[in-house]
């Protein structure tokens, strides 16, 4: 709230201009034209409108002629530079004297600013005066604008248009809100954006301040240091606003030679002092570029003083500053993106989503009806998720006329809500008191629409959007992405006319686009793009059922375990569910993120949470529905219309619907579950046992706690087994999957495995159904009814992993199992053994597999081959869980049997598949030719894909390598001879150093969780493991040269695998990967490697690429140099390859 005030104050501040008169000349700035006066001194033809210590705006060049033609080039120098001095060498102003005259038609301009942070900590004072500077110096135009920022002067740029992008998108002062729509190109030269390494984002921008031409004072680097999180803050606002901006970052290749004291240098993260009290400093690389859609990085072979000035057009830096201009001024006008037509997209034939999408608009054209551009239906294909609807469809509809009072404007604030202009309506409730069904009521009713079109929205273009965070689905239904996702999703699919508006950049090229398009950056993006066009007209209504169950999965790695554990504090109350640090966190981080987007005139926002301190102090100023206060006769309602259906007769029934009502505390789920154990008493029994049931629902003594205690001993072990094996699951597991894991992963009786007895046995049809009929009613009897089997229209699919998966019935539910005391204290359990537990999973998963075909076919023909993606989800959890136990399982023979038999199954499903194909048409080349090829390769080759080839795996220990299944791998080579041995190590080898890191898998749109094996580096003991089997590092020449391009995975902020890691499991897992890859690189060095093996390499952006051959060192070096973690890992190898080590500069 404190930072949209803040945001809202600096535009108001920015309209009035510079704040004193010494910054500026006047109110009324006017640039003259150059070449315009008498004067032929260099002076004359600088119409300075600042001060003359260099400050304030000055004009270098015009060629343009009238109001609107050629482009407006602003150049904003660094730290203690002047707008002339900074960019002059040797007398030479190249803006003024060189560039005006090799690009003209354009207007040249030079502002300055003078060094010092704001009381925020930021530049926010100097970016205030350049945007009213320029606002005002472009009265009358709508020329682009292109901005070249040096140093720490990007800072000032990227924070100018950040507060552009907000007047825009919060409709206050408008003109300067019209310099952001006219940015299209941005040049930053050496400016820090991001942290490098272990080095936070403003040890970064202190290293940069030392490369000014002053030396700064400890105090300023030592704030630059401090405010880190608010630089942070301004590049996540800079990245949001600036998608469709091009961006061209440029590093110095060359380090600076900087005198500083011993006491400065201390201050300094990452600096050593070297002879002469000097330091050799460079702008750190990661730092200087980050991944972005229209984001391209460069380096110039000069030190960073010398990226802004130019003594000649000889200069070669000269020659890139201009195709850095020409690239970043190449981007549409305006004018030209609100009026360019969709491309007609060549390669949309890519996907069988593609396919199926272009059958049906074929289908419409030919019927004469309207059809949809090709590219919006592609975007929207890549924002909608499997489980969008699924948590929705598995809350029950309000009961009879329970819910109505919340329309009624004497019971509820709501209606009022509807009319004002408030941002947010709190709707709290303890857990289980039905917010989830009022939210569903509320958001579906015709009533609220139509009062909020004849209130709030009745002036503008009303969007409603409905998101149900759901913690005990997969990870995309309780995280950011998923509320971004669903919410656009709800927009764009009814409103396709918006979709160029949010996503305009991704009608340029192909698709699948060369970024991942459901990245937290580009989908915070889209949002920011529709509110800063649609500023005027834009009304987004959004519902929000249960914030307390979104959680911060992109950071969940950050976490220690002990912060991830759940601790239980009191037995009653929201909070007897347990806390943890990383859940209360989320908690804070989806306040924040609700409270800031509220706080704009065109959002408003209806939330619901449990009772928890941090929604209280959050939310506290706002419009609030205790739902508890409001449900009791809800509650006698639906209490009497269950005792009517199940109890008919039932004599005093009012009375005791009032009871069961008071005695709820507000609470349905109770009051549902009391009926449940009580509809079924005696009369004269019922009123004992209502009387005898808690008042709450968790805690060792509460009602979750009666309904388990009154199991018998057996049920109670039964009901232990199956809560655990939920829990353990990757995702929820679907109803087949459990069952057959409940079962074990052996017979009781022969100790064989249970999949051994499926060989003896076979599944039918009637053994699945009656399979799944048990489980159903174990889930019913033993689980108390606390797990149900999925039957939302998403069961109508048949799919046996998302249509029939097991969840628990109430998010409350599942915190009450993870209790470990509850356990203890019933009787009929004992103590889960964890390696057991993942044991029986994998045997469930591959058992299931076998299974699979009997309700359809795991392999699917068209438009490839492939597996089905929901059967390869479950090999792939199969391999996870086998992944968990590769090391502690003690029955290692039975281990690789299970393994073995996946292999086995699935190969037999692949060629059955294959063999059962008849050929749509006449082709004789299939049933001579294809199928004995098709059925000769192996099964694992054919991973279903979203986009990119599926990986390529010769067999199964292929994968098993990828899944890290260190043991397996050592059993089956062990079983081979020597000779045999040495050939699988070798082939296995590559599969090690160099995964391949391309595609994403179809599986991601099941399980939001999901993670393809390619694109993670093994684990680093499986190269011991071969290189002692025999694999040798020389028999491959080119093996060698993929292990090394494989660290630009890992290492370079411009791979798609490197974005992809950042974005879902944040950079404990990159980490990971760039320490496996090293160890690899050494392996393969002490094992035979080349050092100086020529490699070939492409350099260069996808616009400016080009071939080069360089060392294998070389090419080591260039990928660790410059990350300080890595310095001594670089200097061993460096030892290894025959050179002398030494540690380079922290770069």
């Amino acid at each position: 709230m404190n930072r949209i005030k803040e945001t809202l104050a600096r535009l108001t501040r920015a309209a009035r201009g510079p704040r004193d008169s010494s910054s500026s000349t006047s109110n009324s700035l006017r640039l003259d034209r150059v070449g315009r006066s008498s004067s032929s001194t260099i002076e004359s033809r600088e119409r300075a409108l600042g001060r003359a210590d260099g400050r304030g705006p000055v004009l270098l060049f015009d060629g343009t002629h009238s109001g609107e033609e050629g482009i407006d080039i602003v150049f904003v120098h660094g730290l203690f530079e002047s707008n002339v001095s900074a960019w002059t060498k040797g007398g030479v102003c190249y803006p003024r004297d060189l560039l005006g005259h090799d690009i003209p038609g354009n207007r040249i301009v030079a502002w300055g600013w003078a060094g010092l942070l704001s009381g925020s900590g930021t530049f926010s004072d100097q970016a205030e005066n350049l945007l009213a500077d320029i606002a005002r110096i472009r009265n009358g135009t709508s020329r682009p604008i292109v901005f070249i920022g040096h140093g720490l002067g990007g800072l000032v740029i990227k924070e100018a248009l950040n507060i552009a992008a907000m007047s825009r998108i919060y409709g206050a002062h408008i003109e300067l809100g019209n310099v952001y729509p006219r940015t299209i190109g941005c040049i930053f030269l050496g400016t820090p954006h991001m942290r490098s390494g272990k080095r936070s984002l403003g040890d970064c921008l202190a290293a940069t301040a030392l490369l000014a031409p002053i030396m700064p004072s400890p105090q300023l680097l030592r704030a630059l240091r401090e405010n880190d999180k608010t630089f942070e803050n301004q590049h996540s606002t800079f990245l949001m606003i600036s998608r469709d901006i091009r961006v061209v970052c440029v590093r110095e290749k060359l380090p600076s030679m900087v005198p500083v004291t011993s006491e400065l240098a201390r201050d300094l993260n990452g600096m050593e002092v070297g002879k002469g009290a000097t330091i050799q400093a460079m702008v750190p690389r990661d730092s200087s570029a980050y991944e972005g859609f229209n984001v391209t990085r460069h380096e110039m072979a000069v030190n960073h003083s010398d990226l802004a000035r130019f003594r000649s057009k000889d200069d070669p830096g000269y020659s890139q500053m201009i195709s850095y201009i020409a690239k970043a001024s190449s981007g549409p006008t305006p004018e030209e993106a609100e009026a360019r037509e969709p491309r007609n997209q060549g390669t949309f034939l890519r996907s069988f989503h593609a396919q199926l999408l272009l059958f049906f608009l074929l289908f419409f054209f030919f019927l004469g009806l309207p059809t949809v551009n090709v590219d919006c239906l592609e975007i929207l294909n890549a924002l909608y998720f499997d489980t969008m609807t699924e948590r929705e469809s598995r809350i029950d509809p309000a009961y009879g006329q329970t819910c109505e009072w919340i329309l009624n404007p004497s019971l509820s604030p709501f209606p009022k809500f509807l009319h004002s202009s408030d941002p947010v309506l709190w709707i709290s409730g303890n857990a289980g008191s039905g917010k989830s069904t009022l939210i569903k009521h509320i958001y579906h009713s015709q009533k609220t629409r139509q009062q909020v079109l004849e209130g709030w929205a009745s002036e503008g273009d009303l969007h409603m959007a409905c998101f149900y965070m759901f913690e005990g689905g997969n990870r995309i239904q309780k995280s950011y992405e998923g509320f971004l996702r669903s919410v656009l999703y709800q927009i764009l699919s009814s409103r396709r006319d918006l979709i160029k508006v949010a996503f305009p950049s991704f009608f340029d090229g192909p698709w699948p686009p060369a970024v991942l398009f459901t990245s937290i950056s580009n989908l915070n993006q889209g949002f920011y793009s529709l509110f800063a066009h649609m500023s005027e007209t834009l009304r987004l209504f959004v519902f929000i059922d249960g914030l307390d169950e979104y959680r911060i999965m992109e950071r969940k790695d950050h976490y220690e375990p002990q912060q991830l554990d759940v601790t239980f504090e009191k037995d009653t109350g929201d909070e007897s569910w347990g806390v943890s640090k990383w859940a209360t966190d989320s908690h804070i981080e989806m306040s924040k993120l609700v409270t800031s987007m509220a706080n704009k005139d065109n959002a408003k926002f209806v939330v619901t949470t449990r009772e928890l301190p941090t929604f209280e102090e959050s939310f506290s100023e706002f419009p609030r529905v205790r739902l508890q206060d409001h449900t009791e006769r809800s509650i006698a309602q639906y209490v009497a219309g269950r005792l009517e259906d199940e109890a008919p007769g039932l004599p005093d029934t009012k009375n005791l619907c009032q009871e069961v009502a008071q005695k709820s505390h507000g609470d349905i789920l109770w009051a549902r579950l009391a009926i449940d154990m009580v509809v079924g008493c005696s009369l004269r029994t019922l009123r004992g046992t209502l009387d005898s049931l808690p008042t709450h629902l968790g805690g060792p003594d509460g009602l979750y706690m009666r309904m388990l205690e009154n199991l018998s001993n057996q049920q109670q072990r039964t009901a232990s087994r199956v809560f655990h094996l939920v829990i353990k699951a990757q995702q929820p597991p679907s109803l087949i999957t459990l069952a057959l894991a409940e079962e074990g992963h052996l017979t009781p009786t022969s100790n064989e495995l249970m999949i051994t007895h499926d060989n003896k046995n076979p599944f039918d049809m009637t053994s699945i159904q009656r399979l799944s009929d048990r489980m159903q009613r174990g889930l019913a009897v033993c689980c108390a009814g606390l797990l149900v089997a999925e039957t939302g229209p998403s069961a109508a699919t048949s799919s046996t992993e998302t249509g029939r998966r097991v969840v628990f019935v109430h998010q409350t539910a599942k915190e009450w199992v993870r209790r470990k005391d509850i356990w203890e204290r019933l009787p009929g359990c004992r103590p889960e053994d964890d390696i057991e537990l993942d044991f029986s999973l994998v045997s469930g998963c591959v058992r299931h597999i076998k299974a699979f075909d009997i309700l359809r076919p795991p392999v699917l023909a068209w438009p490839n081959w492939r597996f089905r993606p929901d059967a390869w989800l479950l090999i792939a959890n199969a391999l996870r869980y086998a992944e968990k136990i590769d090391d502690k399982v003690p029955d290692l023979p039975k281990y690789c049997e299970l393994l073995d038999e996946l292999d086995a199954t699935c190969q037999r499903a692949w060629v059955a598949a294959l063999q059962r194909h008849k050929p749509l048409h006449e082709d004789p080349d299939w049933y001579d030719v294809r199928l004995p090829s098709f059925c000769r390769k192996h099964w694992a080759s054919f991973e279903p894909m979203d986009a990119g080839k599926p990986p390529k795996r010769r067999d199964f220990l292929s994968l098993a390598v990828q899944a890290n299944l260190v043991r397996y791998v050592r059993a089956k080579l062990n079983e081979l001879g020597l000779e045999e041995r040495r050939k699988k190590a070798q082939e296995l080898l590559p599969y090690v150093v160099s995964p391949k890191a391309e595609g994403f898998s179809a599986c991601a749109g099941l399980s939001g969780d999901y993670w393809d094996f390619h694109h993670d580096m093994p684990d680093s003991r499986l190269l011991g493991l071969l290189f002692d089997a025999g694999a040798s590092a020389r028999d491959d020449e080119r093996l060698f040269g993929k292990a090394l391009k494989t660290g630009r995975h890992y290492f370079s902020r411009g791979s798609i695998t490197m974005t992809h890691l950042l974005e879902t499991s944040s950079s404990a897992r990159l980490m990971e990967n760039r320490q496996r890859w090293v160890a690899a690189v050494k392996s393969m060095l002490q094992h035979g490697a080349d050092p100086q093996a020529e490699i070939q390499v492409t350099t260069g952006s996808s616009e400016n690429q080009s071939n080069a051959t360089v060392t294998a060192v070389d090419l080591i070096r260039e990928t660790l140099e410059g990350e300080p973690e890595y310095a001594i890992e670089l200097v061993e190898l460096e030892m290894i390859m025959g050179r002398r080590g030494s540690v380079g500069i922290a770069r």
